[in-house]
This record gives C-alpha cells, structure tokens and sequence, in this order.
C-alpha cells in the first residue's frame, strides 16, 4: 500500500477518475491528472477477478510498482490505474513492464 498521504479521498477520487487523461494498455488504463503533489490508486473490479484473494494481490502488486514510481522521478500528479482481465494471467514483470510504458508516455 501507499502512506496515507500518497492515497487518494473518495472525493478526490471521483473528482480525478473523471477529469484525468487516459491511457491504455493491454493490461491497464491509466488516468493521469497533473497535481503539485504525486498521489495513487489501483482499481482491480470484480469482473476481473471474482474472489477477493485475487483481487487483492493484484492490488499489492502494482501499488508495489506504483510506490516505485511515484518516489522515482515519474512526474507529479494524481495516477489511478484499472486494471484489465488480461492482467490477471501476466507475470510480474509482464505488469512492470506495461506499467512503465504507461508511466513513459504521460
């Protein structure tokens, strides 16, 4: 997970889910709003993965990736990443490598 300070309100998530600029992968759709600070969010619905064990490691995963990310040098601003079904089957280092991409192109 992110510090409480990186994640993102239920307000500000609204507000950003639909406001932001999308990108899309095979494995993601990233939502990209510019902000003066770097915040995040992983979105894995339930159409993705039916139980809660899978969604829930999907979510660890990518925040692991996304913490990375946000503390590395991607620029500031508020990411909010939907996950895809294709995601579920992908390896780690599958997801990183399609999660850099995404990140590359903001």
């Amino acid at each position: 997970m992110l510090a409480k300070k990186e994640r993102l309100s239920k307000s500000d998530f609204s507000r950003f889910f639909s406001s932001g600029k999308r990108l899309h992968s095979p494995l993601f759709t990233l939502i990209f709003s510019p902000h003066k600070t770097s915040h995040g969010s992983v979105v894995v619905s339930k159409k993705v993965a039916r139980r809660a064990v899978d969604r829930n490691r999907m979510r660890r995963r990518i925040y692991d990736m996304l913490r990375g990310h946000l503390r590395g040098g991607a620029p500031a601003g508020v990411y909010i990443l939907l996950v895809k079904k294709a995601a579920l089957s992908a390896t780690y280092d599958e997801l990183k490598e399609a999660l850099d991409d995404l990140i590359k192109k903001v």
